[in-house]
């Protein structure tokens, strides 16, 4: 299955000031056939260790890690070899190291991969060398990947060409859509799905990849209690795309244990924060509130599962446009929206909420492009009302803005009446799938 990951790679590779790469992203994510994949495309000689399974014994010297290194793999470090430390979270003195790779031997092209990192860091109080290295985050498989593994190559290139999609495009799009929330975008998941041409398999593998995740509780013991984590990372995820509430999660549970516990959560990146900016202006970060924040899980599917929401129901959903599942379609945005500036940066979420006062509103996501502020408002309903997106709009002096729905991409003046006033909105209206390639259709 081709990931958009690759090409980027290639980049990579080819820099004539390259550092080493440390592949950043949840378990199971597909990480390691990435980079497997992108030797095997490129014609590039893989020395790959799983640190895991084959801790390296070698003192921390360059030499001494290298002989280590050609023993282990039985092949030569040459100049068109990757050399790839996988699972480095459990050697973080080695996180340390890289550096020296960058400094003494640059002519070494290493790449670095693993889960919880920063929980192991900040555990051993390590650092990551900054500016020695380079970061690339990786999620689960978007929904044009999906259609690139299922053969719509011809499908995919029309929505990445950035051109509306026509009548005949979009109704082709929402079958797979309704496929996609079901699997979701973990690789395992739709390998399954694939080779067995059905959806029936895969709630057994879903079952085991958040099972995988619910075995790592232990690693954090030194800071939490176990049993305790288990409860809130169940609670958590049948209350999507709400306001932290940590007493509503956990009545047995202190605030600040809770917070700790999900602290944990966005850290191993099975959980996504989206955080309340004011939005008075950009950067956004500037009147950013950490404190408050909504979330979401790392994948669709996996949260059906946890839900319990079968093939069945979903089609149900999908007719009556959400009515009792309608955080399925912010999940959908929320997990493709994440990298909207691209996967080398730190992967962020922001949305607008005012919950004090008479005016009380939210706008679920807010984007920030070429220093223009974008609201986005997504409705599971092709119709839905954007009373917020007013508020928002009369307040902040922005005339513009994007509604995610199962409707047809349009652009339209909206106005309403707000303390009296008249309000025009100029509304950039997109079918969900289109998320993942908004860029190409901001002015």
């Amino acid at each position: 299955m081709k990931r958009q990951a690759e090409s980027d790679l290639k980049v990579w590779f080819q820099k004539k000031d390259r550092t080493p790469l440390i592949i950043r992203g949840a378990r199971q994510v597909g990480k390691t056939t990435l980079v497997r994949q992108f030797c095997k495309n490129e014609s590039l000689d893989l020395l790959e260790i799983n640190l895991e399974y084959s801790p390296l014994k070698s003192e921390l010297k360059m030499e001494a890690i290298l002989d280590e290194i050609e023993l282990l793999t039985k092949k030569k470090i040459g100049e068109r070899s990757i050399l790839f430390l996988d699972e480095i979270q459990e050697s973080p003195s080695l996180i340390k190291f890289l550096r020296y790779f960058y400094e003494l031997r640059p002519d070494i092209a290493v790449i670095a991969a693993g889960s919880l990192l920063e929980i192991v860091i900040n555990e051993g109080e390590y650092s990551f060398p900054v500016g020695r290295v380079s970061f690339y985050y990786l999620g689960p498989m978007t929904f044009i990947e999906f259609l690139l593994a299922v053969k719509e190559e011809q499908l995919a290139e029309k929505l990445m060409n950035g051109d509306p999609p026509s009548e005949a495009v979009h109704q082709l799009c929402l079958g797979y859509l309704k496929k996609f929330f079901y699997l979701g975008g973990m690789p395992k998941v739709i390998a399954t799905y694939l080779a067995q041409g059905s959806m029936e398999p895969v709630r057994e593998v879903q079952e085991q990849i958040i099972q995988t995740y619910m075995a790592d509780f232990p690693k954090y013991k030194k800071r939490v209690d176990v049993r305790r984590m288990g409860r809130i990372f169940n609670s958590a995820a049948l209350s999507i795309g709400k306001k932290i509430n940590y007493q509503a999660l956990d009545r047995e549970s202190s605030s600040r244990d809770i917070k700790r516990i999900f602290e944990l959560f966005i850290d191993a990146r099975i959980v996504l924060a989206a955080i309340h900016t004011e939005a008075s202006g950009t950067p956004l970060l500037a009147t950013q509130d950490d404190s408050i924040f909504k979330y979401f899980f790392l994948d669709i599917g996996l949260l059906n599962c946890i839900h319990r929401l079968d093939y069945n129901n979903l089609q149900d959903e999908f007719k009556n446009n959400f009515v009792t599942k309608g955080f399925l379609a912010e999940q959908f945005v929320a997990q493709h929206l994440l990298f909207f500036d691209g996967h080398t940066f730190t992967p962020k979420l922001n949305y607008w909420l005012r919950d004090k006062g008479t005016q009380k509103g939210e706008i679920d996501f807010v984007l920030e492009h070429k220093s223009t502020i974008w609201p986005i408002e997504v409705k599971a309903e092709s119709g839905g009302k954007l009373k917020s997106l007013f508020y928002f709009s009369a307040e902040k002096k922005i005339p513009h803005g994007i509604k995610f729905s199962l409707a047809p991409w349009a652009q339209k003046k909206i106005t309403h009446k707000i303390y009296g006033v008249q309000v025009e909105v100029a509304l950039l209206e997109l079918p969900l799938y289109l998320v993942e390639v908004l860029r190409k259709y901001l002015p």
